[in-house]
């Protein structure tokens, strides 16, 4: 495909064009993620013109792109959350409880991000040391709360200057948003931690890491986690998988066997 073309010349594009481009991609030596980006972006194009009425058929749609390599999750290790929660790092102001009940939901249940935002006070249940979370579709779930993180929101929702059916708020007393978590998230893991990516999700996938590595079933990590197969949570195991090679490679009989 010629930079030199006009947009309007994207509705003609071929099927056989695609497939050229793909391949003097991969020719190119780029990525297969690169290669994905670009036809993304030339997918989306093809979405809005046929939308528009500009295309009539879809020039991507037998397109076979590059199998993608599957990343694994960044995980936070086990001592650098130890150290977020035993060390002073949390202000003993309303503002430090609730940023460490905030992690402390995340990493300890493994709720989303958009799970966080979501809550109600209502959603605790102190006598039950319990959490309601809808994900998904609304789909309810029932966590357990360990008792420093109950104590944590509870005096976090006595201290707070302003009410509300919201568990937690911002500075200013309004609802959580997207970007206010994640600079919190970002701030306290970047203090224990050295990931380039410090975000709530990464709590997430550090929950089911942390909780797989000593010895949990992935069917209840899934149930925890309100994934709707396992598929979707066999993706923790890699770490699992990668530590146990560890520990087998520094294994003594891996030092007999090689004639050690």
């Amino acid at each position: 495909m010629d930079e030199a073309y006009e947009v309007s010349d994207l509705t003609i594009v071929e099927t056989d064009w695609i497939r050229s481009w793909v391949v003097a991609l991969v020719k190119a030596g780029k990525s297969p993620r690169t290669i994905h980006r670009k036809v993304s972006v030339y997918r989306t194009f093809v979405k809005y013109a046929r939308r528009q009425g500009h295309m009539a058929s879809n020039p991507t749609e037998s397109i076979v792109l590059p199998k993608l390599e599957k990343r694994m999750p960044e995980v936070v290790p086990e001592h650098a959350m130890n150290k977020l929660f035993s060390e002073e790092v949390f202000a003993f102001d309303w503002q430090g409880r609730r940023d460490r009940s905030m992690i402390a939901l995340l990493y300890e249940t493994g709720i989303r991000m958009s799970e966080l935002i979501g809550l109600k006070v209502g959603d605790i249940n102190g006598a039950r040391k319990e959490l309601r979370v809808y994900g998904k579709g609304r789909k309810e779930r029932v966590l357990p709360l360990l008792p420093a993180t109950l104590e944590s929101i509870m005096q976090h929702v006595m201290d707070r200057p302003v009410g509300g059916d919201d568990l937690f708020v911002t500075d200013a007393g309004s609802s959580l948003y997207p970007s206010f978590v994640y600079r919190r998230v970002n701030y306290y893991l970047g203090e224990v931690s050295s990931l380039q990516q410090c975000s709530p999700h990464v709590l997430r996938h550090t929950f089911a890491t942390h909780l797989l590595n000593r010895g949990a079933e992935l069917a209840a990590v899934k149930d925890l986690l309100g994934h709707a197969s396992l598929s979707s949570t066999q993706v923790y195991t890699q770490h699992t998988t990668a530590r146990l090679k560890e520990f087998h490679n520094a294994s003594p009989l891996n030092k007999r066997s090689t004639g050690e």
